[in-house]
Formats: structure tokens, C-alpha cells, sequence
């Protein structure tokens, strides 16, 4: 039987995503430790903007934006929020406490998450498993909310492809391909990373070094590539062998240097050494 929607506001503090389920409540029902949880795309039929928190062990939590621009906004967060929690720590929570819980009545002393509390601090067993994105105060259909709280006019034009580009670019760099998988850390991280580790000179230029005998490396690869489909050629013409060498001039140039080297002869096809007639005997 499938579960019915839930309308709640969110609030994004750190890697914690609180809900709550009026705009004005102080307290939150519940959190979410986004770090324990995989960042996926879903198949709603009944929602447009979709996605999904999933665990491997726990339940799954499903969220639906409003529009296309609030969908790409939460989801840059979360995956802000995923990555500098990998970053800075070694291991995941597997805990069901660390990863989500929800909360009964409140104690009027405990602190809300908003002001600070880093988690409710009683849990239920029954966590709603879909939920609908709203700001955390204003109407939902006027205002949308930022991962921290504040709300934000929404515009109610039509998303265009600008936004699909955008929520692209925030996958890429988050490191979470369009099917969930998380890669902790992209290459244009990996280049920050390096250069943030590496500032002696000495070590910086033995890593130009190895870039550059890779990248030599890798064109020579590609000749040897371009010489096994020509030798491999069963029906090599004079006409295909005459075709060849005009689009790879310098290969051919380079291959006759090397072959006139091996033979001792000039490359144009001449001796390397001119050699002359025996000189005859000297007359008495």
C-alpha cells in the first residue's frame, strides 16, 4: 500500500537535516544524518521534482521539490553538506540512532535544532518515508526555503534548461553521478587537493615531469595504434597506402628517419656515405 505524502519544512544545519512539520514549530519531529545516507535520483510517477535519501540498511527517505530551481538548490547542498563530512572524517556513522530519528512531545528544556541542539533527543520507531519540500516559514506556494532556514522568493516561470545545466554542474562537483553513486572525490578536487599538499617546487616539477613523459606516452600509444590498423589493413592499396601517409605525414616522416638510421642511408633515399670508384694502381 503505497504511503501518502507528508507537506514539511526542512532546515539544513551542517550534515543534519532537521523537518518540521509546521513552518513555526520550535522544535523539530525529526533528523536525518545526510552523511550515512546515498543522494539518488527516483522514479515517482505523482511527483515531478524527486529524489531519495537511501541506506543500505535502513528505510529510505523520498523528498519532491516544488520546482526545478528548489530541487537543484537542496541537492547542491546535500552534497556540499556529504562531501565536507567525508572529507573531514574517516568513518560513516552505522548506527540507526546516527543515522535518523524523530521525536515525541519535547521536554520544554531541551534547545531546538534551530538554536543549535545537534539532535532531538527521543525517537520514534515510525519515520514518514516521503516527505514534500517546503520553506521553513511562508506560504509554500509563495516562498521556498534555503537549506539553512531563510526563506527566498521563488519564481513561477516554467524551469528552463539553464536550471538542468545548473543541477548538472552541482552533481559533477559534488562528486554523485545521476544514479546515486558517490565518488568522494572528483579530478578537479583531486588537482585542488594536490596543489593545496604540494607547494615544493622540487616535487612540483618531478610531477610535470611524469605528466609529461604520460603524455608522451599516450601519443605514442596512438601511433603504435595508427601502424596495427594500417599493417592489419588485409586489402592495403597503393591508393589507401598513398591516403595514409598524406594524413600522417609526420608519422611517416619520423618512421623513414628512423629506418634510414637503421640502414646507414640518407633519409631522402640516398647512401649516408658516398663511396667512389677504387682508385686505380699508380703507374712505375
Amino acid at each position: 500500500m503505497a504511503q501518502k505524502w507528508k507537506r514539511c519544512w526542512f532546515v539544513l544545519k551542517g550534515h543534519t537535516l532537521y523537518w518540521y512539520h509546521h513552518p513555526n514549530d520550535e522544535k523539530a519531529a525529526g533528523l536525518i544524518n545526510v552523511a550515512t545516507y546515498d543522494l539518488e535520483s527516483t522514479r515517482e510517477q505523482k511527483k515531478k521534482y524527486v529524489f531519495q535519501l537511501s541506506h543500505q540498511r535502513y528505510k529510505p527517505f523520498v523528498f519532491a521539490a516544488e520546482t526545478l530551481a528548489d530541487l537543484s538548490m537542496w541537492v547542491s547542498h546535500l552534497i556540499t553538506a556529504k562531501t565536507k563530512y567525508a572529507l573531514a572524517h574517516q568513518s560513516v556513522p552505522d548506527r540507526e540512532e546516527d543515522c535518523y530519528s524523530e521525536t515525541e512531545a519535547e521536554d520544554p528544556d531541551d534547545e531546538s535544532p534551530r538554536h543549535g541542539c545537534d539532535s532531538p533527543k527521543k525517537r520514534l520507531q515510525n519515520a514518514p518515508e516521503k516527505a514534500q519540500l517546503f520553506p521553513a516559514s511562508g506560504e509554500p506556494s509563495s516562498t521556498a526555503s534555503s537549506p539553512q532556514g531563510s526563506p527566498r522568493p521563488c519564481s513561477p516561470l516554467e524551469p528552463t534548461g539553464e536550471d538542468l545545466e545548473c543541477l548538472m554542474r552541482c552533481l559533477k562537483q559534488g562528486g554523485v553521478s545521476l544514479i546515486g553513486r558517490q565518488r568522494f572525490l572528483t579530478q578537479e578536487q583531486c588537482r585542488k587537493s594536490f596543489i593545496r599538499r604540494n607547494k615544493n617546487p622540487h616535487i612540483n616539477e618531478k610531477v610535470h615531469v611524469v605528466r609529461a613523459l604520460q603524455s608522451t606516452l599516450k601519443a605514442k600509444l596512438e601511433e603504435l595504434q595508427v601502424l596495427e590498423q594500417l599493417l592489419s589493413d588485409a586489402e592495403l592499396t597503393s591508393e589507401k597506402f598513398t591516403h595514409w601517409k598524406e594524413e600522417h605525414q609526420e608519422l611517416y616522416q619520423e618512421l623513414r628517419e628512423w629506418w634510414a638510421r637503421q640502414e646507414g642511408q640518407d633519409p631522402d633515399g640516398g647512401l649516408g656515405a658516398e663511396h667512389g670508384p677504387p682508385e686505380e694502381a699508380a703507374e712505375p
